[in-house]
Protein backbone atom coordinates (compact mmCIF):
# COMPACT_ATOMS: atom_id res chain seq x y z
CA UNK A 1 0.00 0.00 0.00
CA UNK A 2 1.31 3.39 -0.97
CA UNK A 3 1.32 6.11 1.64
CA UNK A 4 -1.44 8.69 1.84
CA UNK A 5 1.06 11.21 3.17
CA UNK A 6 2.79 12.23 -0.06
CA UNK A 7 3.46 15.90 -0.79
CA UNK A 8 0.65 16.12 -3.36
CA UNK A 9 -1.89 14.51 -1.04
CA UNK A 10 -0.91 16.71 1.91
CA UNK A 11 -1.26 19.80 -0.30
CA UNK A 12 -4.69 18.61 -1.49
CA UNK A 13 -5.76 18.02 2.12
CA UNK A 14 -4.54 21.49 3.09
CA UNK A 15 -6.47 23.27 0.33
CA UNK A 16 -9.56 21.08 0.88
CA UNK A 17 -9.53 21.91 4.58
CA UNK A 18 -9.26 25.64 3.84
CA UNK A 19 -12.14 25.35 1.36
CA UNK A 20 -14.38 23.63 3.90
CA UNK A 21 -13.47 26.03 6.70
CA UNK A 22 -14.18 29.04 4.49
CA UNK A 23 -17.60 27.70 3.49
CA UNK A 24 -18.46 26.89 7.10
CA UNK A 25 -18.00 30.61 7.84
CA UNK A 26 -19.46 31.91 4.56
CA UNK A 27 -22.34 33.58 6.38
CA UNK A 28 -19.86 35.96 8.00
CA UNK A 29 -18.68 37.26 4.59
CA UNK A 30 -19.98 39.79 2.12
CA UNK A 31 -20.27 38.90 -1.54
CA UNK A 32 -17.35 41.26 -2.14
CA UNK A 33 -15.19 39.15 0.17
CA UNK A 34 -16.59 35.75 -0.81
CA UNK A 35 -16.37 35.90 -4.61
CA UNK A 36 -12.64 36.71 -5.02
CA UNK A 37 -11.60 34.23 -2.33
CA UNK A 38 -13.68 31.47 -3.93
CA UNK A 39 -12.20 32.24 -7.34
CA UNK A 40 -8.73 31.58 -5.96
CA UNK A 41 -9.54 28.67 -3.64
CA UNK A 42 -11.53 26.83 -6.31
CA UNK A 43 -8.74 27.20 -8.85
CA UNK A 44 -6.25 25.85 -6.33
CA UNK A 45 -8.58 23.03 -5.24
CA UNK A 46 -9.00 21.95 -8.87
CA UNK A 47 -5.25 21.98 -9.44
CA UNK A 48 -4.47 20.03 -6.27
CA UNK A 49 -7.19 17.44 -6.97
CA UNK A 50 -6.01 17.00 -10.56
CA UNK A 51 -2.42 16.41 -9.43
CA UNK A 52 -3.29 13.69 -6.89
CA UNK A 53 -2.90 10.22 -8.31
CA UNK A 54 -6.05 8.25 -7.48
CA UNK A 55 -5.10 5.32 -5.26
CA UNK A 56 -6.37 1.80 -5.73
CA UNK A 57 -9.07 1.05 -3.18
CA UNK A 58 -8.15 -1.47 -0.52
CA UNK A 59 -11.51 -2.23 1.06
CA UNK A 60 -14.63 -3.70 -0.42
CA UNK A 61 -17.08 -1.51 1.48
CA UNK A 62 -18.17 2.09 1.07
CA UNK A 63 -16.26 4.70 3.02
CA UNK A 64 -18.17 6.41 5.83
CA UNK A 65 -19.89 9.70 5.13
CA UNK A 66 -20.05 12.40 7.75
CA UNK A 67 -21.85 15.30 6.06
CA UNK A 68 -25.53 15.00 6.87
CA UNK A 69 -28.41 16.53 4.94
CA UNK A 70 -28.79 19.29 7.60
CA UNK A 71 -25.02 20.00 7.31
CA UNK A 72 -25.36 20.25 3.54
CA UNK A 73 -28.40 22.52 3.78
CA UNK A 74 -26.65 24.74 6.32
CA UNK A 75 -23.67 25.27 3.98
CA UNK A 76 -25.91 25.82 0.96
CA UNK A 77 -28.04 28.37 2.85
CA UNK A 78 -24.96 30.31 3.99
CA UNK A 79 -23.61 30.50 0.44
CA UNK A 80 -27.00 31.34 -1.05
CA UNK A 81 -27.40 34.12 1.51
CA UNK A 82 -24.06 35.62 0.55
CA UNK A 83 -24.59 35.25 -3.20
CA UNK A 84 -28.15 36.61 -3.21
CA UNK A 85 -29.51 37.11 -6.71
CA UNK A 86 -26.13 36.13 -8.17
CA UNK A 87 -26.48 32.54 -6.92
CA UNK A 88 -28.28 31.20 -10.00
CA UNK A 89 -26.54 30.85 -13.35
CA UNK A 90 -26.75 28.88 -16.58
CA UNK A 91 -23.86 26.43 -16.97
CA UNK A 92 -24.29 26.00 -20.73
CA UNK A 93 -26.57 22.99 -20.36
CA UNK A 94 -28.96 23.73 -17.51
CA UNK A 95 -29.85 26.18 -14.76
CA UNK A 96 -27.55 25.80 -11.79
CA UNK A 97 -26.52 27.60 -8.62
CA UNK A 98 -23.23 28.47 -7.03
CA UNK A 99 -24.54 27.46 -3.61
CA UNK A 100 -25.66 24.00 -4.69
CA UNK A 101 -22.48 23.23 -6.61
CA UNK A 102 -20.18 24.47 -3.87
CA UNK A 103 -22.17 22.43 -1.34
CA UNK A 104 -21.83 19.30 -3.51
CA UNK A 105 -18.07 19.83 -3.59
CA UNK A 106 -18.05 20.50 0.14
CA UNK A 107 -19.85 17.23 0.87
CA UNK A 108 -17.33 15.08 -1.00
CA UNK A 109 -14.27 16.95 0.25
CA UNK A 110 -15.46 17.19 3.87
CA UNK A 111 -16.26 13.47 4.00
CA UNK A 112 -12.72 12.78 2.78
CA UNK A 113 -11.14 15.17 5.30
CA UNK A 114 -13.06 13.70 8.22
CA UNK A 115 -11.98 10.18 7.26
CA UNK A 116 -8.40 11.32 6.64
CA UNK A 117 -8.24 12.90 10.11
CA UNK A 118 -8.85 9.46 11.66
CA UNK A 119 -5.24 8.54 10.88
CA UNK A 120 -6.18 5.11 9.52
CA UNK A 121 -4.14 4.68 6.34
CA UNK A 122 -6.53 2.19 4.68
CA UNK A 123 -9.56 4.39 5.41
CA UNK A 124 -7.68 7.49 4.23
CA UNK A 125 -6.63 5.68 1.06
CA UNK A 126 -10.15 4.52 0.18
CA UNK A 127 -11.70 7.85 1.11
CA UNK A 128 -9.17 9.65 -1.10
CA UNK A 129 -9.98 7.25 -3.96
CA UNK A 130 -13.69 8.05 -3.50
CA UNK A 131 -13.07 11.80 -3.40
CA UNK A 132 -10.93 11.72 -6.56
CA UNK A 133 -13.57 9.52 -8.23
CA UNK A 134 -16.17 12.15 -7.33
CA UNK A 135 -13.85 14.87 -8.66
CA UNK A 136 -13.39 13.09 -11.98
CA UNK A 137 -17.05 12.25 -12.47
CA UNK A 138 -18.95 15.04 -10.75
CA UNK A 139 -17.57 17.92 -8.79
CA UNK A 140 -14.62 18.81 -11.03
CA UNK A 141 -16.93 20.13 -13.73
CA UNK A 142 -19.19 21.77 -11.15
CA UNK A 143 -16.13 23.55 -9.77
CA UNK A 144 -15.14 24.80 -13.23
CA UNK A 145 -18.68 26.03 -13.89
CA UNK A 146 -18.66 27.89 -10.56
CA UNK A 147 -15.35 29.53 -11.41
CA UNK A 148 -16.89 30.77 -14.66
CA UNK A 149 -19.99 32.06 -12.85
CA UNK A 150 -17.87 33.78 -10.18
CA UNK A 151 -15.65 35.29 -12.88
CA UNK A 152 -18.73 36.75 -14.59
CA UNK A 153 -19.93 38.19 -11.28
CA UNK A 154 -16.54 39.67 -10.39
CA UNK A 155 -15.85 41.22 -13.77
CA UNK A 156 -19.27 42.13 -15.11
CA UNK A 157 -19.70 45.70 -16.35
CA UNK A 158 -22.22 46.44 -13.59
CA UNK A 159 -19.50 45.71 -11.03
CA UNK A 160 -16.70 47.60 -12.80
CA UNK A 161 -17.11 50.68 -10.64
CA UNK A 162 -16.88 48.76 -7.36
CA UNK A 163 -13.63 48.70 -5.44
CA UNK A 164 -13.84 45.01 -4.52
CA UNK A 165 -15.41 45.31 -1.09
CA UNK A 166 -19.05 45.07 -2.00
CA UNK A 167 -19.62 43.21 -5.26
CA UNK A 168 -23.27 43.19 -6.14
CA UNK A 169 -24.85 41.19 -8.90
Amino acid sequence: METVYTKNIIEFVTVALEYCNYLEHAGERTKGEFVPVMQKVLALLYLKAAIVEKPVTLGDTDVPTTVTEPDYQNIQNKISGVMGESDDYFDGEAASSVSENLSDIYQSVKDFIMNYKQGNQALSNDSLAQCIDDFEGDWGIKLLNCIKALHNIAYSSENADLQGDDIEG
